[in-house]
């Protein structure tokens, strides 16, 4: 409907409106259940682990909407001002375990090259395109179908990711001093707050607890970033094509949750529209998304057909699809099968 990116911010303009009041009470009903949820899980599981499971899956429940404010902190929407953005955002990585500002740099280079074939490797998960895979070794070919398998890419990957991978800064950082700082100063007080809690209720307690939300929200996380950029028709394009209108309706899908979800989750499922004007905050992308006709225009994700995106792995460049193995297989193994077998009858004429 709208072909330039100015004109989809006119639409999102009104709703940049970062309230004290608004994040407040967001601060409040999130750490809040956050922490209640802890004691409640540390008390249950002096009985049983099983009683305490249901408060461990809150605490992960809470944990990404924990998430979501240091994600608006990073893109300075939380607040009206700055400081106060960094200062919760850097509160925010102690319990999401991710560094705020070497994250906010990441996902900020995420925002920047959202489907750009170009640009690909910073704060996304690896994609390739059909033509890159078909180039590669056989050995090199498995490890990509490997990680991108679902028992890797979403039960095995996301725990490591968020406690390993986080603690190590990005080679394209090591440069650069304050990220370097965001990464040792989030370790440190990491460890300390770890030990102290862990000095307080007990490691074996502390451990379970913890290990178990940090699996459970690390597990979801990745997967709802996942089916938000990559379903079938998602927006791929090399650099000198490419559209950050297009990327972010096209490339983000909108992911229509129910009521509850949508709130642990702080209304990342209208990503179309964060990805538009990520200065809009999560409490106000819903009215956003509901102010005009145009928002509607986008790829629809439920939790009945979102799964299929789980299949998808690599980025057709003739089709402008993305295909699963088997697709994959189907149109290019087969063509190079029927032009083999052309060749050989052509030589023997």
């Amino acid at each position: 409907m709208f072909e330039k990116l100015s004109d989809w911010l006119q639409l999102c303009r009104p709703f940049r409106k970062a309230s004290y009041a608004k994040s407040t009470w967001q601060i409040i009903n999130s750490f809040g259940g956050f922490f209640l949820s802890w004691v409640a899980a540390y008390f249950a599981l002096k009985i049983s682990f099983f009683l305490a499971l249901p408060f461990i899956v809150l605490i992960a429940g809470f944990a990404i909407r924990i998430f979501i404010i240091q994600h608006d902190c990073g893109h300075g929407s939380f607040f009206p001002n700055r400081k106060a953005n960094d200062r919760l955002g850097f509160w925010c990585g102690l319990l999401t375990l991710a560094p705020y500002k070497h994250w906010k740099w990441t996902h900020a280079t995420h925002h920047a090259h959202a489907g750009d074939l170009d640009f690909r490797g910073i704060g996304d998960v690896e994609t390739l395109t059909v033509h890159e895979y078909l180039g590669l070794s056989r050995i090199r070919r498995f490890g990509y179908r490997f990680m991108r398998n679902p028992i890797m890419l979403f039960l095995v990957v996301p725990p490591i990711l968020f406690l390993v991978g986080q603690r190590v800064p990005h080679k394209k950082c090591w440069k650069q001093k304050d990220m370097l700082w965001s990464v040792w100063d989030t370790n440190l007080a990491l460890l300390t707050l770890w030990c102290w809690v862990a000095y307080l209720i007990g490691w074996q307690a502390f451990f379970i607890i913890q290990l178990t939300s940090v699996y459970v929200n690390t597990v979801v996380g990745v997967w709802l970033f996942y089916v938000q950029h990559q379903f079938e028709d998602a927006y791929w394009q090399e650099n000198a094509a490419w559209d950050p209108a297009k990327a972010a309706m096209e490339g983000s899908s909108f992911f229509r949750l129910p009521k509850v979800l949508q709130w642990f989750t702080g209304n990342i499922g209208f990503h179309h529209v964060h990805h538009l004007d990520p200065m809009i905050p999560n409490y106000e992308l819903e009215k956003c998304h509901k102010s005009h006709p145009a928002f509607t225009q986008v790829t629809t994700l439920t939790l009945a057909n979102c799964w299929a995106t789980m299949k998808l792995r690599f980025w057709d460049e003739k089709l402008k699809r993305m295909l699963s193995v088997k697709e994959m297989k189907s149109v290019y193994y087969a063509r190079n099968k029927i032009l083999k077998i052309i060749y050989q009858v052509m030589s023997k004429v």
